[in-house]
């Protein structure tokens, strides 16, 4: 899937320019990616420790733990010792995935319904160390279940889309962890682990950056095209957290973490789901943001059933960003 931009929305900043007076926040200057940056920071956790601490479990705000074991990390192959600090992003309600300007689409589109996530960056001086470890992350992400099974594990990449910039998941990368004898403590490298009775799903990662535990949304009733036709006050298709573009377009799954991004051009003023990927049935609320220059728009459908080759319009009106903030977070309770 490509996410083209093109001209309609592009030539729709004019409005921008006419209607600064309604900027709320305080700033001509301010887009889309400034709000992402701004409002991702909710799910930002920062540690800062020495290698003299190790082993060392860190407990998450949102219950995760995260347990780093002595020597697991090196910087250009050479082990890591001293201070370094921990920067971790942990995803587990809809309106952290829009907040962090990421979804839950699988790379091709298809929909994928998530028990959480989590960025893992780790710095010591002046850069990153290096991504693939020498020693397992012990993982427990806290998930409430009440029967045995399994999730699969997913690594989140940057430029999916044939390098557009956009977000998607993609397999569990084979270096995803460090495999020996007994595999992932007994259990399969890409798969994330919850007994019935337990709160957490459990698993080992081998390498820093997005990995999410997800399964692929139900779509036994087939699958179909969503097409979306924007009216109103918007601009550019927005890319993966705003980079390019303003205008961020989502289905979000009614009672599931599914926060599927719309973002392929389909005509002069509509946008389209991949093709043949979203489940016919499934029941959900259609959204669009866009901020553009200090200029805020907002519209939804509630109650949205997926239907064969449907297509919804959605009229943006100007809004401020506090609307919009409350509206994305209303979607925790949806």
């Amino acid at each position: 899937m490509k996410a083209y931009f093109f001209s309609a929305f592009m030539l729709a900043s004019i409005f921008f320019i006419g209607c600064s007076d309604h900027d709320t926040d305080g700033s001509k200057n301010y887009n889309a990616k400034d709000f992402i940056e701004e409002l991702s920071e909710k799910s930002k956790q920062t540690f800062d420790l020495n290698t003299t601490q190790l082993p060392k479990t860190l407990e998450l705000k949102g219950g995760t733990k995260i347990t780093i074991s002595p020597g697991t990390f090196t910087k250009n192959g050479i082990p890591v010792t001293g201070n370094f600090t921990v920067e971790v992003r942990e995803i587990l309600k809809p309106s952290d995935i829009i907040f962090s300007g990421t979804n839950t689409n699988y790379k091709d589109g298809s929909p994928l319904l998530s028990d959480g996530f989590l960025y893992i960056d780790v710095t010591q001086g002046d850069g990153s160390v290096d991504k693939v470890l020498s020693k397992n992350l012990q993982i427990e992400i806290s998930k409430p279940i009440d029967v045995n099974r399994a999730t699969f594990l997913w690594e989140g990449i940057e430029n999916a889309g044939e390098g557009e910039n956009q977000f998607a998941w993609d397999n569990f990368p084979e270096d995803g962890v460090v495999m020996n004898d007994t595999g992932q403590n007994g259990r399969d490298a890409g798969m994330a682990w919850g007994e019935k009775g337990s709160v957490v799903f459990v698993f080992d990662l081998g390498k820093l950056g997005w990995f999410n535990c997800d399964i692929y949304w139900d779509s036994s009733n087939g699958r179909t095209t969503v097409y979306v036709t924007l009216t109103g006050v918007f601009g550019a298709l927005a890319a993966y957290q705003g980079y390019v573009g303003d205008t961020f377009v989502f289905f979000c799954g009614r009672g599931d973490k599914v926060i599927s991004q719309l973002y392929t051009q389909n005509g002069k003023n509509g946008v389209k789901s991949y093709d043949n990927s979203m489940p016919k049935g499934k029941i959900g609320k259609l959204i669009a943001f866009s901020i553009k220059d200090g200029i805020f728009s907002y519209a939804s459908q509630d109650n949205v059933t997926i239907t064969e080759n449907m297509n919804l319009t959605l009229d943006l009106k100007e809004t401020t960003k506090e609307f919009i903030q409350a509206e994305i977070e209303a979607l925790d309770n949806f």
